[in-house]
């Protein structure tokens, strides 16, 4: 199950890391309950929360340099909550992770400034227990007064934006980036000194979701087609409109992702391939643009979370390595500007998985897909490698983890490609259909005898879901948790109608036709008999609305057995709710339960 905290031997997730000044932030997750940890050249201490209102949980803490911490109070796992802070005398409905404190926010009328701090929230009045999915919007607080009295940062792209705040290396001004219409535009965010007036300046436009803008306070760093072949990162002076010069990496080494603090940029690598590949974290020289190793591993185990901000003066990551008997161990590690080598603050034990072989699989596009196997007995359960959660203590990974060192499980993880438009993947090729050629990988690496089940959660539902509709003969049992299987409707349901620039849009002729070829809510179901299903959905979950798993769910009922159960979660989630661990124990239940595995564990009984 979950990680061990060394000192107080109970069981823990990490989650939730921030940097602040020259300290880091963590949350650690046990049965009793979430602990806020800050870790600095002193120690590691205990951070106290201010108590908030009654049934509702801290989602999100953001600490300031000077100043209280704003908290965002929520329910478990949800994405929405109530932001407040030590002085305010209301709430106001915020979504997380976005917010950017600052040094000093003029008034409107042109007064001293104050501390504050932008974020991304609704409009006072908006609730919980209903919240809208349009109306989103990036507001200036300060510190003290009422939210009521926050100023609106007018955007311009519409209803459909989706905004980010980050912060920059000026503690006066934040980079605000939104998306409309499938065009992501990227603008500082300057309060006036003199007029109060929020002034937004424009940046060069993102050419893609994965590129990286890291304004530090000497360099601009920004990254290119990161996690891709064509990667590039380069750094110019501040303010400057072109990208710069480009940093150079070791030969063969990927660019995954970047941070950046206030004088460096923190990029993480992935080298080689298969059993010599190699991740790395190197750190880029603010004044000679020289990348210098700071710590490696093992690609997905090594640094399971890193961040780091422009504003900040430090970096943090989690750091998993292995011990020369072969366990494995997990720490935190603070690197400071200025430094040469991280500064380790707090150890916990790890569940080292077992050694890893890797297949390759052939789409029908012609990649080649890494296929990782973890274990060699009991039933095989094929996953999107990145689909269970962001973190890699999600408790599901770990339950799973160990099931397959007590032999009673084999996982394979295949590495999907990103989802494009629907339009744009002729044959639903590159990513939609991964998971099914994986599926025919194992089948015929396992043998017919060998049950075979497949997991997807969130996105990676769409391709669990298609795997099995297309080959049902395939399979032995399904899971979808916290799906999406409606690619006709998503604009309806919940945040859906901000992904229409990721998967396309149904209310175009064309467009809408592509979508429906992938839809598993709209695939013809096959003739052939369906293995049994597991369809599990959050009550508080704002970004898979539960009606995708529902209407999936009644639309299968006629032709196989299906178990559909709700919690009271969010997308995301923690062992420390009692709900989550409830949802886990559900889904090795089910595995262990669908009727080839349990004839597969008799004839393995003694």
């Amino acid at each position: 199950m979950p990680t061990t905290d060394g000192s107080a031997g109970r069981p823990v997730a990490v989650h939730g890391l921030t940097t602040v000044g020259t300290a880091g932030y963590w949350w650690q997750d046990a049965e009793s309950g979430a602990r806020l940890l800050r870790g600095d050249t002193a120690g590691v201490h205990a951070v106290d929360l201010p108590a908030g209102p009654d049934g509702l949980t801290p989602l999100t803490v953001h600490p300031a340099a000077e100043g209280p911490p704003a908290v965002l109070y929520g329910r478990p796992g949800g994405d929405y909550g109530y932001l407040a802070e030590p002085g305010a005398a209301d709430t106001v409905l915020a979504r997380r992770p976005g917010l950017v404190h600052l040094a000093r926010v003029p008034s409107s009328t042109g007064g001293p400034g104050r501390p504050g701090f932008v974020y991304t929230g609704f409009a006072p009045g908006a609730r919980l227990d209903d919240p809208p999915v349009d109306g989103i919007r990036v507001a200036v607080h300060r510190s003290g007064e009422p939210f009521a009295e926050d100023r609106a940062v007018e955007l311009g792209d519409g209803p459909l934006a989706l905004v980010t705040v980050e912060a920059t290396g000026d503690p006066s001004a934040v980079l605000v980036r939104s998306t409309a219409r499938g065009v992501t535009t990227q603008r500082l965010l300057r309060p006036d000194p003199v007029t109060g007036r929020l002034v937004l300046t424009p940046l060069p436009a993102a050419t893609s979701p994965r590129t990286r803008l890291l304004l530090g306070a000497d360099r601009w760093w920004h990254g290119e087609a990161l996690g891709t072949p064509r990667a590039v990162l380069r750094a110019g002076p501040p303010g400057g409109g072109e990208p710069g010069r480009a940093v150079v990496f070791p030969e063969g080494t990927a660019l995954a992702w970047a941070w950046g603090t206030r004088r460096d940029a923190l990029v993480r690598t992935v080298a080689g391939r298969g059993a010599e590949a190699a991740e790395a974290l190197y750190r880029v020289d603010g004044d000679t643009l020289e990348a210098r190793l700071v710590a490696g591993g093992r690609p997905g185990d090594s640094f399971p979370e890193v961040a780091a901000s422009p504003a900040a003066n430090c970096a943090l990551w989690l750091r998993v390595s292995r011990r020369p008997d072969g366990t494995a161990a997990g720490r935190m590690e603070l690197l400071l500007d200025g430094e040469e080598r991280p500064r380790p603050l707090s150890s916990t034990g790890w569940p080292a998985p077992l050694p890893r072989t890797t297949r390759y699989c052939t789409a029908g596009d012609g990649g080649r897909l890494p296929v990782q196997l973890s274990g060699t007995a009991g039933p095989v359960l094929l996953l999107e490698h990145g689909g269970l959660t962001a973190l890699a203590n999600a408790p599901l990974e770990r339950a799973l983890e160990e099931l397959a060192r007590a032999e009673q499980l084999t996982l394979a993880r295949v590495v999907t490609r990103s989802l494009v438009p629907a339009h744009r993947v002729p044959g639903g090729e590159r990513g939609y259909n991964d998971l099914l050629h994986a599926a025919r990988l194992l089948r015929g690496e396992v043998g017919p005898r060998r049950p075979l089940v497949v997991l997807g959660h969130s996105m990676g539902a769409v391709g669990a879901a298609r795997a099995v509709l297309l080959e049902p003969g395939l399979f032995d049992g399904w899971i979808l948790r916290f799906p999406v299987t409606d690619l006709i409707d998503f604009p309806r349901l919940g945040i859906g109608r901000h992904w229409t620039g990721m998967l396309g849009d149904p209310s175009r002729t064309d467009q809408r036709n592509a979508l429906t070829a992938l839809s598993p809510l709209h695939l013809p179901l096959p003739a052939a008999p369906l293995p049994p299903v597991l369809i599990q959905t959050g009550t508080y979950d704002t970004r898979a609305d539960a009606r995708h798993g529902l209407r999936l769910a009644d639309r299968l009922r006629e032709r196989t057995s299906v178990t559909l159960s709700s919690y009271p979660v969010g997308h995301v989630e923690r062992f420390c709710q009692a709900a989550s661990r409830r949802a886990v124990a559900e889904v090795t239940a089910f595995i262990r339960g669908c009727p080839a595995v349990a004839r597969d564990l008799e004839g393995a009984s003694p």
